[in-house]
């Protein structure tokens, strides 16, 4: 349990983390209530009055993806599919969780002309723009398996339903992140156990949304495509310097979309830096420069030791470590 000061300490340094455009955007996004009169003070904002907000979890809508297998049923399973993914639709809607369902879009017996790269990059984009997957895992699938791995790699929690006498593959039952499995025998259970999971599991969701909003930019992109106009590269000659392992359409992905759409992998970024004469640091974070200026000038003001109850002593010899290391990574590049 977090005491009042701890509480005070975490929202001074988030909100000294954050602009005002940001607050604003992020309230006005997640906040459906009135908010408090703003007075303009210098330019700036001034609250009148301190509010606490108590928002409504039906309020806080959150986006989800079903995974389950599509190609190759028989008419038996594409119907027990059918009706899970109807009970499912149903608890989320219940919920305020707007559940994407592939099979009204992209499902292979009802639209059969949709190309594979959009099926690929459409059903992507959208399990990464989801705060939850939910994977029925009665029948195996390489496409959910796909779409699971997704998931797992952008920190999506996953909430696996089976039948209690369904065999499920342990590559998808040992997936290491944040997992919720229901096991049901009928229906009317089915609809029990996962309003109850989801139930449970929603302040988690909306807690994982806020934190993660900081990634609805193109950061990452923004750069790569910065440093390769000014290195006067074009994306077929970054992917060729990598034998096109990187395909240009790639390139392109990660230059044009949010970074929590994108979401590049270590191998990507690193490749990325190579060729750019650059760090995967810098790519990620373009600002850290001025991040590690802002520390060495806080800790020579002493504002560290005064925040954090340092010692001068300590201080000084904090100052001095991180500028012999510099100078050491200086040398040695």
């Amino acid at each position: 349990m977090v005491n009042p000061e701890e509480a005070q300490k975490i929202l001074t340094a988030h909100f000294e983390q954050i602009t005002l455009d940001e607050f604003t955007e992020l309230r006005g996004r997640y906040v459906h209530e009135p908010s408090a009169a703003l007075v303009p003070v210098d330019g700036a904002l001034e609250p009148c009055d301190t509010i606490l907000y108590r928002p409504q979890s039906a309020q806080f809508e959150l986006e989800a993806y079903l995974a389950s297998a599509l190609t190759s049923l028989e008419v038996a399973e594409r119907e027990h599919v059918d009706k899970v993914s109807d009970i499912a639709a149903m608890v989320c809607a219940d919920l305020g969780i707007n559940l994407y369902q592939p099979r009204n879009v992209t499902d292979p017996v009802n639209n059969p002309h949709a190309s594979s790269e959009d099926v690929f990059n459409l059903d992507r984009e959208r399990v990464l723009g989801s705060d939850l997957v939910i994977h029925i895992a009665d029948y195996a699938s390489t496409g959910s398996g796909e779409e699971l791995d997704f998931a797992l790699n952008a920190l999506i929690p996953i909430v696996l339903i089976a039948h209690g006498e369904s065999k499920v593959s342990r590559m998808v039952t040992g997936i290491p992140g944040f997992k919720l499995t229901i096991k049901y025998g009928d229906l009317t259970e089915l609809e029990s156990q996962l309003r109850e999971g989801l139930t449970e599991i929603r302040p988690v969701l909306a807690e994982r949304k806020l934190a993660f909003s900081r990634f609805d930019k193109n950061i990452v992109g923004n750069k790569i495509r910065s440093l390769r106009e000014d290195q006067r590269l074009t994306r077929e000659q970054v992917a060729s310097q990598i034998d096109d392992l990187l395909s240009v359409q790639r390139i392109a992905q990660i230059e044009e979309s949010l970074d929590s759409v994108s979401n590049p992998t270590l191998v990507e970024l690193r490749c990325l830096a190579v060729i750019l004469k650059t760090t995967v640091a810098e790519l990620v974070e373009p600002d850290l420069g001025e991040h590690v200026i802002k520390v060495v000038k806080d800790l020579m003001m002493g504002n560290v030791a005064a925040r954090y109850g340092v010692s001068s002593k300590d201080q000084r010899a904090m100052v001095s470590s991180m500028l012999h290391r510099l100078l050491v990574a200086l040398d040695n590049s």
